[in-house]
C-alpha cells in the first residue's frame, strides 16, 4: 500500500513568542507490509512554509538536506489495524521510531485508522506529535534561522499532524 497524493504532513512553528504559522512537507512516501511493518519517508527538501527564502534557509541551515535529505518513521501496526473491516475505524496509540538528522527516538503516535470500502486505509493523527528541536540536534540550526530573519525567538517544540491515505494494490 502506498501513500496517495491526498496525504499531508504539517506542523506549526512559533516565532517571536506569539506568531504561529502552519508549514508542510509536500513530498512523503509510505508503505506497510502485510505483516504490519510501516515505513514513512519525508523529503525534507519539500518543506513549504509559503515563503521561498525561508524554505531555502530551512533546507540549507536547519535540515541540511545535502547531507540528510529525509526523515524516516517506522512502526509495527497492531493486529487490530491489520484486521480492520471495510468501513470501520479504530483509535490506536503506537510507538514509532522517528529518525531525523541522524538521530533516532521513539515517539508515541495516536491515530484514527479507517479501512475504506476499496480496502485502502486512512490514518489521521488525533493528537499532535510534539517534536523537540533538542531531541534531534536542530537547536543550532534554529538559532541560525533566528539570526538570519532578525527574530526575537523561534520555538523549539513543534506540533506535527498528518493524514496518510493508503491505496490497496
Amino acid at each position: 500500500m502506498l501513500v496517495e497524493g491526498k496525504s499531508s504532513l504539517s506542523f506549526v512553528s512559533t516565532k517571536n513568542q506569539n506568531i504561529s504559522e502552519i508549514q508542510q512537507f509536500k513530498k512523503l512516501t509510505a508503505e506497510f507490509s502485510p505483516e504490519g511493518k510501516l515505513q514513512v519517508e519525508i523529503d525534507l527538501a519539500s518543506i513549504d512554509s509559503g515563503i521561498e527564502i525561508r524554505d531555502s534557509r530551512m533546507r540549507e541551515k536547519l535540515f541540511l538536506v545535502d547531507k540528510l535529505p529525509s526523515a524516516k518513521l517506522t512502526a509495527q501496526l497492531p493486529d487490530s489495524v491489520l484486521s480492520l473491516a471495510k468501513g470501520s475505524s479504530i483509535f490506536v496509540t503506537i510507538p514509532a521510531e522517528l529518525s531525523l538528522m541522524g538521530i533516532a527516538k521513539t515517539i508515541q503516535v495516536t491515530v484514527q485508522v479507517t479501512r475504506k470500502a476499496d480496502n485502502g486505509i486512512v490514518a489521521t493523527s488525533t493528537r499532535p506529535i510534539l517534536i523537540s528541536a533538542d531531541d534531534f540536534g536542530l537547536t543550532s540550526g534554529i538559532e541560525i534561522l533566528q539570526k538570519l530573519a532578525g527574530l526575537d525567538g523561534i520555538g523549539l517544540t513543534v506540533p506535527v499532524n498528518f493524514n496518510l491515505v493508503f491505496v490497496a494494490h
